[in-house]
């Protein structure tokens, strides 16, 4: 139990920010779709480690076709080696796989299906990647959702990417592209003009 609690923990936090899950397509994924062609609007910022050391800081993106969470941590485990080749790595991309899974068992989802998982890289980093389909159990609402996992710069680095369905037939090029474009900018801090701090 004494080795589950942080991984509860971090599950009741983030389940609330988590938005349901996504199905990868079908089909070939065509090239990220062009500039513009999904504007992204940054919404705010959470700062987690007042309520919970180690969870860090989160940023909010949503668009016409969902929204994503950004995820700044570092469990308070110290350094964390780059991309997914750190000792600790495996452990906590289950862990964030589990989040979603503990949100159904707990009743926010009716549905939970998660989808394959792979090793990406995208803008020369490594990530681990998740796919799920998600039906919310209020609503009854169906998202698409990624989980792109690495570790930046000492830090672990969480992309969780929702999808209104019908997702977009392009929606893995759209959330490669938002990676990219947060990635080349600085994931830490957003580009707003007004940013909004939650604590």
């Amino acid at each position: 139990m004494t080795k589950l609690w942080p991984a509860l923990l971090i599950a009741a936090l983030l389940s609330g920010c988590a938005a349901p899950s996504v199905t990868p397509a079908t089909t070939p994924v065509p090239a990220a779709p062009a500039a513009g062609a999904v504007t992204w609007q940054y919404v705010r910022s959470t700062w987690h480690e007042a309520r919970l050391p180690g969870l860090g800081i989160s940023h909010r993106y949503e668009s016409r076709v969902g929204w994503i969470d950004v995820y700044l941590y570092d469990l308070k485990q110290g350094h964390w080696q780059a991309g997914v080749d750190d000792p600790r790595f495996e452990a906590q991309f289950n862990s964030s796989v589990e989040e979603v899974r503990l949100a159904g068992a707990r009743g926010l989802y009716a549905e939970v299906e998660v989808g394959p998982v792979s090793d990406v890289r995208i803008e020369g980093q490594d990530f681990r990647r998740a796919s799920f389909r998600i039906v919310h159990a209020v609503t009854r609402k169906a998202y698409e959702s990624f989980t792109f996992l690495t570790a930046r710069n000492g830090r672990l680095l969480k992309y969780r990417m929702s999808f209104d369905t019908p997702a977009p037939a392009d929606v893995d090029a759209i959330a490669r592209e938002f990676i990219e474009r947060n990635l080349r900018s600085g994931p830490d801090m957003p580009r707003a003009a007004r940013p909004l701090f939650d604590t």
